[in-house]
This record gives C-alpha cells, structure tokens and sequence, in this order.
C-alpha cells in the first residue's frame, strides 16, 4: 500500500512539473493567437468600411473602440481548441500519443484540410463576383470553423513531432497548413467585411433607421462612437452611399410628423 500511495504521489508531481513547465509556452500560444485574433478583427473592420467609401471613419474612432471590432470570440475559439486538440499536459507523459483516434483525425485534417479550405475561398470569392452576397457570407462562416480546426490539428502534429521526437510525422502538410491559414486568415475577415458591408447597403437591411434634425431624409445607421454617430441615407445613387458624420444629439428614431422638427433621442 505505502508504495501505491507513494506512486501516486510521484505521478501527481510529475503532472504539477509538466503543467509548470508547459505553462509558458501556452500563455506564448496565448499572446500570439490574441495578435492574431486583433489582426483578423483589424482587416475584417477596414475592408467593412472601405466598401462603404468611409475608410477615414476609422481615423476618428478611438483605437479602444476600433479593436472592440476584433474578432475576440474568434481568439477563445482558436485557443480553446488549441489546448483541446493538443492537449499539452498529457503529450509529454502517456505512452504512444500517434496511435490515438484524436491524432489521427489530426492527420486526415492536415492532409485534406488545406485544399478544402482553399475550396471555400475560392468558391466564397466567385460567390461574391456573382452578387450572390448572402451565399458568399455563408460560406465565408462555414470556413471559419474549418480554419480552427485545421490549425489546430496542424499545431498538434507540431507539438508531439517535436515533444516526442517522432521522425517518423511527416510535417510538410502540416507548414502547408499554416501557409493556407495566414493567407486564409487575412482572406476570410477581409471577404467577410467587404461582403457584410454590401449586405447592410441594401435598403432592407439590418442597420437601424435613423433621422436627423431638420432632416427628411431615412438614414442607416453605420456607427456610433460616443458623441460621433455614422450614417448614410438609406437609398441613393452610385456603387458606394455617402457616409457622413453627425452629433449623436442630432439623431432620432423617429422620423419627422407634421413637419416637427425632430428632437434628439
């Protein structure tokens, strides 16, 4: 009994060690993937408003409101599934981690991954040069989930490649990968953004309707940022509406009745 409990304790250590040990790298993990998540938020964000013609509103914006845009799901999603996938604390110290079912869908994911996902960009891009907005965007969010996974069964190959010492992981699927995620992770955000923003062009779009003081006129509401609201008339001419900046004070939703002058909301 003694040496049972006594094992136990050595192996209770030697967990505490691996966690200690292992801690740095997955808060190095956590730092990146949160740039990288706030680059993802950044070009998503302008190819949103550069459709719209109004690329100077991010100028204007503060920079705590602008990163509000980024993508900080998409950072939980990303290192949750990292940590899932890899599973860091056990690598290092069970038996043959290649010979898991886990690993192996990592394998397959890595194998075919790349040129699926390339699929869907390639398909969400004709989409979109096709007007077929609504088709693009869900495409678009189908590869999102696709793009997750990949890297982190990429990570994973990685990770045991290099832990464990494995010669025998054939790793240049798995940098392959993450050349089709860096360009997928600039393309998604950036297709999604400019896709999105010609959805809410549309005059049955989503965005809120707004009037303004002595203002007949219906407008969309693009953006508000503290006392600086951003908006464009809800039917106009041209590819691109006219963006403009008001004072909050002067924006209503409610439009104008017997020719009342609106008042602020």
């Amino acid at each position: 009994m003694p040496s049972s409990d006594n094992k136990k304790i050595e192996e209770a250590r030697a967990n505490a060690r691996r966690l200690i040990e292992q801690g740095p790298k997955v808060f190095i993990a956590l730092f990146i993937l949160t740039g990288v998540a706030y680059l993802a938020g950044s070009v998503y964000t302008r190819s949103y408003f550069s459709a719209f013609g109004a690329s100077w509103v991010l100028e204007e914006v503060p920079i705590a409101i602008y990163f509000s845009q980024s993508w900080i799901p998409l950072l939980l999603i990303l290192f949750f599934g990292y940590v899932a996938t890899t599973n860091l604390t056990l690598i290092e110290g069970h038996g043959n981690v290649t010979t898991t079912t886990r690993f192996r869908i990592s394998v397959a994911a890595v194998r075919h991954g790349p040129l699926l996902l390339v699929g869907f960009l390639v398909i969400g891009t004709l989409l979109s040069s096709l007007d077929f907005i609504p088709a693009a965007i869900g495409l678009l969010l189908i590869a999102i989930p696709l793009l997750l996974f990949l890297l982190a069964s990429a990570l994973e190959l990685l990770v045991v490649r290099f832990s464990k010492g494995d010669r025998s992981i054939d790793l240049s699927m798995a940098y392959l990968s993450l050349v089709v995620i860096a360009v997928a992770l600039y393309v998604v955000p950036a297709k999604l953004g400019a896709n999105w923003a010609r959805l809410d062009q549309q005059d049955t779009s989503s965005l809120l309707n707004v009037y303004l003081r002595d203002d007949v006129t219906t407008y969309k509401l693009l953006f508000a940022a503290e006392a600086r609201w951003y908006v464009f008339p809800s039917r106009y001419e041209g590819k691109e509406p006219r963006v403009k900046a008001v004072a909050a004070t002067d924006v209503s939703f409610t439009p104008v009745q017997n020719g009342e002058t609106l008042r602020g909301h």
